[in-house]
């Protein structure tokens, strides 16, 4: 386990500026351009949040289903294959 030395304030500073403050702005970007007529120069401005949102939680679920799948199986695999291995060299060379 990582040993922080952080204090608990810093993190929480932390956890702003990484995650607050770019959702503020992007909710201030779109509501600085509401005339339809100009259009806007930024592709993210014309999304609602609700879809920024939708898909960053889609996106941390796969990862998520990825990882615990390589954790829950992929590895235990690769690891006796390794083990079987070792066993095989090392039983060999003993008789």
């Amino acid at each position: 386990m990582r040993r922080t030395e952080d204090c608990p304030i810093c993190r929480l500073i932390r956890f702003y500026l990484l995650l607050a403050v770019p959702l503020i702005a992007i909710v201030g970007i779109g509501s600085m351009n509401s005339d339809d007529s100009r259009g806007s120069k930024l592709w993210f401005v014309d999304v609602a949040l609700i879809d920024f949102l939708a898909y960053g939680a889609l996106g941390a679920l796969l990862m998520v289903i990825g990882y615990r799948s390589y954790v829950e199986f992929w590895l235990p695999k690769k690891r006796a294959r390794a083990l079987e291995q070792m066993l095989q060299d090392n039983g060999d060379d003993e008789i």
